[in-house]
């Protein structure tokens, strides 16, 4: 009798002790997006009138351009970027031989008329104010872009994820950043908000 209580006492131990275990630890998931505690990956837009970009000045003393870029200078409205905010922005217009109905990744070149001529889209970010920079880049340096009676806009989406702890955001690798729904599906954003560029004077 007390074999049998023995052996089903041992029975028992093994059982409890082999349920204990940990087992083996699984893959490690896709590193998330490094923020500030509390904040989220925000999803802006905005249109800029194309008769609001301004010549490139070459010289401080205004006397001399380039002949072929235009420039609309400001900021973001209510929003504030740091140096270590990564900014993501894409550009969806229709005119003047530009992408179809999708947001186009910055930088970007538009080819038209049998790649002979071609337009230059792409944006900035400055170090010191965190303003932004988009300019346009026509190869021969004519109009539309320099005509002030242009009414057409184009539209941007701006993408900003907060650094943290003097760390710059980033995105992983794995997600294809020339793909606007990739990179919003990724960040799990479903809405916008609009907002207004302030052109610096």
């Amino acid at each position: 009798m007390k074999q049998i209580v023995f052996s089903i006492l041992l029975g028992t131990l093994f059982l409890v002790s082999s349920c204990s275990k940990e087992g083996p630890r699984g893959p490690q998931g896709v590193p998330g997006v490094k923020g500030e505690p509390g904040s989220s990956p925000q999803l802006y837009y905005m249109d800029i009138p194309v008769n609001k970009f301004k010549k490139e000045v070459f010289y401080d003393d205004n006397s001399q351009f380039y002949n072929d870029a235009w420039l609309a200078y400001g900021y973001i409205d209510g929003v504030v970027m740091q140096p270590n905010d990564l900014v993501m922005v894409f550009m969806h217009q229709t005119t003047d031989g530009g992408p179809d109905n999708y947001f186009q990744a910055l930088p970007y070149t538009d080819y038209f008329d049998n790649t002979n001529d071609f337009n230059h889209y792409s944006y900035g970010v400055m170090d010191d104010n965190g303003d932004l920079v988009f300019s346009i880049r026509r190869n021969n340096g004519t109009p539309p872009f320099n005509d002030m009676s242009a009414t057409w806009t184009i539209q941007y989406n701006i993408y900003i994820l907060k650094g943290n702890n003097g760390k710059k955001a980033m995105m992983p690798s794995s997600i294809n950043l020339s793909d606007e729904k990739a990179v919003r599906n990724y960040l799990g954003i479903t809405e916008r908000t609009k907002v207004n560029f302030v052109l610096a004077e």
